[in-house]
């Protein structure tokens, strides 16, 4: 077999990533078009081409099986948004912010830490856009007030949101899906990894802290009515999914369904039907997008992990990916920028089929790979300014997203290569 159809897919990949970088095809059309065009080039590399062929490979193994793909990773993102909106609606997440900043005070420090563990512990369980506008504008005002710098505040805020989605089932799902390992690794992997996450967190939380000058010049004006306090019973609906999954080892939608019928429950049991109703509209509407997103992760995937394609791909990754800890380590580091922008370590961009790729070759096992991705993950979920988080937190802070970006980096790289150096050390994954 020639060289010339792996030279041409990873053309697709760098033609892809380019107009992703530019903002000329969002990942939801680029997705598709890829898997699409890597399908063309995987048939008509083979010795014998036919149109019936080509036809079975791209509408059948791409287009209409690749489109399912990911229907278990849908349909829990699909949950998770519901409970994001009991969350949200049943005023559970506002009574956080309001207690927080009720204890703390004027204890500065210890107001940040306090909010930070807030939104890392409402993100274990909510997700997507409305939830960060929601969280942002209780938790962002109450920091910029309290003295703390814009940027500061929007960082804590974007290192909690990140915690938390280390904890969120709807992501342990996806791992789960994209690279076929079991349940209890990921679980695991993801709470050692997190704990990583955790240290640096509160060493920018304390180093960065100490340098914040008081500033109170700035504040935004909440103008959301006033929501009911809830009762004590019901803040514990964010942790109900990852409690039952990890102590009772329940699936992941029973465990969500428990939790959406909790929070209801113990904050409006009289309006139980309406407000499930309520929920399971506005979440899916929220999740739309992420769906979408997933049809096209899903047709890559099936592209990318042909058989034919694994064939023409393993040589090229067999002379890129490292095998030893320090090449493994160094890596994934030093090219943990190509997390943003969609890129090619970007499991929500074109890292999907990279990942793929990597967990099937003979290099790495699928264990690495999910480590490396879920630490370079962080630089995607914290830095990038294309994340609709990022635009609105720092529109929200008057601050730029490449200004977040530049100040996030280096304490996202240091993450990366500690999460990655422990888990080869302690963790075993090369293994």
């Amino acid at each position: 077999m020639t060289v010339l159809p792996g030279i041409l897919i990873l053309l697709v990949f760098l033609v892809a990533a380019a107009l992703m970088f530019t903002r000329r095809l969002p990942a939801l059309l680029a997705l598709p078009l890829m898997a699409i065009l890597i399908g063309l080039i995987v048939g008509c590399s083979q010795p014998v081409v036919t149109l019936a062929s080509l036809k079975e490979l791209i509408f059948v193994q791409i287009l209409t099986k690749g489109a399912s793909r990911m229907a278990a990773a849908m349909v829990t993102t699909m949950f998770g948004a519901i409970l994001s909106q009991v969350v949200m609606r049943q005023g559970i997440a506002q009574q956080f912010i309001r207690w927080a900043a009720e204890y703390a005070g004027d204890r500065k420090m210890l107001l940040g830490l306090v909010l930070f563990a807030v939104v890392a512990f409402n993100f274990s369980a909510l997700s997507g856009l409305g939830a960060v506008i929601m969280l942002g504008s209780l938790v962002l005002p109450i920091l910029v007030s309290s003295g703390f710098t814009p940027l500061y505040a929007a960082t804590l805020m974007l290192l909690g949101i990140g915690l938390g989605g280390m904890f969120n089932p709807a992501n342990w799902r996806f791992y789960e899906e994209l690279l076929l390992l079991p349940e209890d690794q990921v679980k695991f992997y993801a709470v050692r990894v997190s704990a990583v996450l955790l240290a640096v967190s509160l060493f920018y939380l304390i180093f960065e802290g100490r340098r914040q000058s008081k500033v109170f010049a700035w504040a935004a004006i909440n103008d959301e009515p006033e929501v009911p306090r809830v009762p004590l019973a019901a803040l514990l609906t964010p942790i109900v999914p990852p409690a039952l999954m990890l102590l009772f080892k329940w699936p992941d939608i029973p465990a969500f369904m428990a939790a959406i019928l909790y929070g209801c429950l113990t904050t409006q049991p009289r309006r139980l039907v309406a407000n499930v109703t309520a929920a399971i509209l506005e979440g899916l509407k929220d999740v739309g997008p992420v769906v979408a997103l997933f049809v096209g992760l899903g047709m890559t995937l099936n592209a990318t992990m042909d058989e034919s394609a694994k064939a023409i791909m393993n040589p090229f990754l067999e002379n890129v990916l490292p095998s030893s800890p320090v090449g493994y380590v160094a890596f994934f580091t030093l090219l943990a920028p190509l997390a943003l922008y969609r890129g090619p370590l970007n499991l929500y961009g074109l890292g999907a089929g990279f990942a793929a790729l990597m967990a099937k070759s003979a290099v790495l096992p699928p264990l690495a790979v999910m480590t490396a991705f879920m630490s370079v993950g962080q630089m995607q979920s914290v830095c990038d300014p294309t994340n609709t988080a990022n635009v609105w937190i720092g529109q929200f802070v008057q601050v730029s997203p490449e200004k977040i970006l530049k100040h996030t980096l280096p304490y996202v790289m240091a993450f990366i290569f500690l999460a990655l150096a422990g888990m080869v050390s302690l963790g075993g994954v090369l293994h």
